[in-house]
């Protein structure tokens, strides 16, 4: 088995990113960096107003058990950031270069030892271009809106508008646009239950894993 491993997971809201990053966490050792979770510990330490001075004297502790956990001043953090408020703060701060630097190089250090799986929209194409398997998860965009409707319990003609403006607002960001990373192999997910998704990614898994060994 090969020692160290990043396997990135981008693609648009709704394809199965996360629930991927989890299954490989819970099954295959793999430990889950949640990017967002980064962002949002960001908004939450600056209440939404990170300046480029201020983010330099952020440090956060790291603990590697079932997942990677973030402390702040010797505290989990990981309860307060969850709040509809930090998802603002978050989604705000991921706008600024000088962050979204900052949080690219907190993933990479996460990730110098060990076996990891980074979900997002520019895991694969700007924060590690050199991952040793990249995979873009796509799907329909109403096929998306009906699982986040199911999974929200909220109006699914809604959360289908929301998803198309968000999409629209990841391609078209000037600072790192949602594509499909150099080298990722694309799986259409619309038609496919998650299982299925999961053994496909990791029979790809078990191939790096073989050509480590031969």
């Amino acid at each position: 088995m090969k020692d160290r491993i990043v396997v990135t997971i981008d693609g648009p809201a709704g394809s199965g990113k996360s629930t991927i990053a989890k299954l490989l966490q819970e099954r295959d050792g793999f430990l889950h960096i949640d990017t967002g979770a980064v962002y949002r510990a960001l908004g939450y330490i600056t209440k939404g107003s990170p300046t480029k001075d201020g983010i330099k004297k952020i440090h956060f502790d790291i603990e590697r058990k079932k997942g990677v956990e973030l402390f702040y001043n010797g505290v989990n953090i990981e309860t307060f950031i969850r709040t509809e408020e930090c998802a603002k703060f978050a989604s705000d701060a991921a706008k600024m270069d000088f962050v979204r630097e900052f949080v690219n190089k907190t993933a990479r250090q996460i990730a110098a030892n060990g076996r990891y799986v980074i979900d997002g929209r520019d895991c694969g194409s700007v924060i590690f271009p050199d991952a040793d398997l990249k995979i873009f998860l796509v799907a329909d965009l109403y096929e998306r809106a009906k699982r986040r409707a199911k999974e929200e319990k909220r109006n699914i003609d809604l959360i289908e508008r929301e998803i198309k403006a968000r999409d629209e607002q990841d391609k078209n960001r000037k600072i790192a646009p949602l594509v499909k990373p150099k080298g990722a192999f694309e799986i259409d997910t619309t038609y496919l239950n998650i299982e299925d998704v999961y053994q496909r990614i990791k029979k790809l898994i078990e191939g790096l894993d073989a050509d480590k060994n031969s």
